[in-house]
């Protein structure tokens, strides 16, 4: 072999190993790419998943509250039925008793005519 077709063999071989790097890297640079949106699709993935779950959060605690408040609601309505029963039940009694007290009063001044 010549001095020149060792040249060209050289150029060649250089010129092939140029285009195995280049392939690697283009390889290396669509992997680091494919992790890069790997990752960032994993942040927004769990960015949204942490959002939900605040909503979430925020609701649950609205329904507690407006739990609590229509619960209140409810005892106070039920304190004035019972406080009213009560009422209404004192007055039959003491309606009951004015009425044979009444009797009891008109019988002893009939008694002492």
């Amino acid at each position: 072999m010549d001095q020149k077709q060792q040249k060209q063999v050289n150029e060649a071989a250089e010129k092939f190993a140029d285009a195995i790097k280049e392939s690697y890297q283009a390889v290396a640079d669509r992997g680091v790419s494919a992790q890069e949106l790997n990752a960032q699709l994993t942040q927004d993935f769990f960015n949204r998943v942490i959002n939900n779950l605040r909503t979430q959060a925020d609701k649950n605690r609205d329904l507690a509250q407006d739990l609590i408040a229509q619960q209140e609601k409810q005892r106070e309505a039920s304190q004035a039925l019972a406080q009213e029963g009560a009422n209404a039940y004192m007055d039959f009694l003491n309606s009951m008793f004015s009425y044979y007290q009444g009797n009891l009063e008109r019988a002893k001044n009939e008694a002492k005519k």
